[in-house]
């Protein structure tokens, strides 16, 4: 099971995730919070924090876009952990070695792939 499908789940299941600072709080009704799906949700842990943390600081970078703070901070965790960050013919964002990400690394980039790619090219440079 995925992060995605956890959150499907959930969905389904009147079972309401949020984030509080780094928890993640269950609201479950009683009986739909199954140990399989307990031990799910620690499992996946990193990743819905990733999908469910709200944007609240933005930064604009030099000569650049202005973009939610986790996006750079995200950029810059990659690159300094070895993966290299491009654009395909199609100006997708391309992460490679793609095989070498973690679970919570993919959410993080599926949620912020659009301004993944904006930020490549660019200088990180935050302007005060």
């Amino acid at each position: 099971m995925t992060a995605v499908e956890i959150l499907l789940l959930a969905r389904t299941n009147d079972i309401v995730l949020n984030v509080q600072g780094d928890r993640l709080v269950v609201d479950a009704p009683a009986g739909t919070l199954t140990p399989e799906l307990r031990d799910q949700l620690v499992r996946h842990k990193p990743a819905l924090l990733a999908l469910l943390t709200p944007v609240t600081r933005f930064v604009t970078l030099k000569n650049g876009p202005t973009l939610p703070l986790l996006v750079v901070l995200l950029a810059l965790d990659l690159e300094r952990r070895g993966f290299r960050l491009s654009l395909d013919a199609d100006e997708q964002v391309v992460i490679a070695p793609l095989t070498a990400l973690k679970d919570a690394d993919q959410m993080a980039i599926h949620r912020w792939r659009l301004h993944l790619a904006a930020i490549v090219g660019y200088t990180y440079e935050v302007l005060a």
